[in-house]
Parts: C-alpha cells; structure tokens; sequence
C-alpha cells in the first residue's frame, strides 16, 4: 500500500490546520464525544480513563532501547504536513528502513474498530517521514497481547474519511447530537453530555418533566 512520503510531501502544500491523532479514534466512535474533546474542551475521568492511564505508564516516558534487531522509541512525537495531523505514537519499533507503530489499549481489541484509525493515522505520520508501515499493533492490557493491524489502503481511506468528519466538526456551530446507546454506557463524558436528552433534535424535549431514576443511567 501506498504512503505519502517525505519526498513527496515537500511538493510545497498548504497545510492544513494540524489535528491530534487521537481525534481520529473519537470521530470514529462517536461525534459527539470528538466534539466535546476536541471543540468544547471538555473532559472528565473515569475508572476507564485512569485504568488507561496506568497502561500508558510504561511507554509514556520518552526513551530508546535497542531489542536485538531493532530500536524501540517511547513516546515519539509525529506529524503529517499532507493530512494535517500531529501526535504521538506510544511506541515505534525501527528496523532499518521500516517502522511498527504500537498503541496502547486499556480495553479488549476490537477488529476493525475505531482504534485502527487512529494507529493507521500514526502510520501515514511515519510513512512521510521517510519509513515504510506495511503494519502496526494495538496492544490490549486486558489480553496482554499485541493484535497485528495490516496498514491497508481501505484503512488510510477510513483515516481520510475520519479527518473530514473532524474537520466539519470543527467548523460546525453547534455539538452533534448524541447516540444515546450502548456507546454511552461508560463514557466518562456522560454527565457533560447528557445523551438522553440530547440524542434527537426532531422532537421537542420536556426538560421539566419527572423521570424515574432507572431512565438516567444503564
């Protein structure tokens, strides 16, 4: 598959305003919770969020180690002039001319999902700076294991798309609405966001109206 790199990145672009990384897994779990991140500042933690933060330990104090036939880089900081991202990735293991990404999970992998995006975003990073990303890995504390994650052109389509969903948010004059869905259950931004009442603006909502405490949480 084929990535901009660094040569062809210097074709004198504009560049576009930069976007963290990790927006790229919030657009694509939720838009309204990218929004709040991203636009609102808004943010709240929860024991997700901390069990994630202690899983991040161990890779979020910069560093390099030499494993045998490669080196491994904590916490390298990356950008994208072309697509107008920023970041930086948990780990990335060079051999040679050739570069892993690793992204640290607290939660069970999902295939497919929205953490691939992001992982793919850091290999599009990568790749302009010079390196080939045939592959990358999520690794899941919950498993302990490393899941290979194939650099495929269908997913750096899916980064593309993700980048235009942000950059629409970002010019947007008010949130999304919510899903309100199984999504919400343990999102940690659920008091700030308030799925239930703002999930739909086609009906009118009674805002005084008595709900039963067992309406409010799952």
């Amino acid at each position: 598959m084929a990535l901009t790199t660094a040569d062809e990145a210097d074709g004198g672009i504009d560049e576009p305003v930069s976007i963290p990384l990790s927006a790229l897994e919030h657009v694509t779990y939720c838009r309204r919770q990218a929004a709040l991140i991203h636009v609102e500042a808004t943010w709240a933690d929860s024991v997700d969020t901390v069990r994630g933060d202690l899983a991040h330990a161990a890779v979020d104090l910069p560093g390099t180690r030499r494993r045998r036939d490669a080196i491994a880089v904590r916490s390298l900081p990356v950008r994208s002039r072309v697509y107008g991202l920023h970041g930086v990735c948990d780990l990335v293991e060079i051999r040679g001319e050739q570069a892993t990404p690793v992204e640290y999970k607290v939660g069970p992998y999902h295939p497919d999902g929205p953490a691939d995006v992001q992982l793919a975003g850091q290999a599009t990073c990568l790749a302009e700076a010079g390196y080939a990303v045939p592959v990358g890995y999520i690794y899941s504390a919950a498993d302990r294991k490393r899941h290979e994650v194939p650099i495929t052109e269908d997913l750096v389509n899916r980064v593309r798309e993700a980048i235009a969903r942000m950059r629409a948010l970002l010019v947007e004059d008010r949130l999304p609405a919510a899903h309100n869905d199984r999504r919400c259950r343990r999102c940690s931004l659920r008091d700030d966001c308030m799925p239930e009442l703002t999930h739909t603006r086609n009906r009118a909502i009674d805002l005084f109206t008595i709900r039963p405490l067992g309406a409010w949480r799952d």
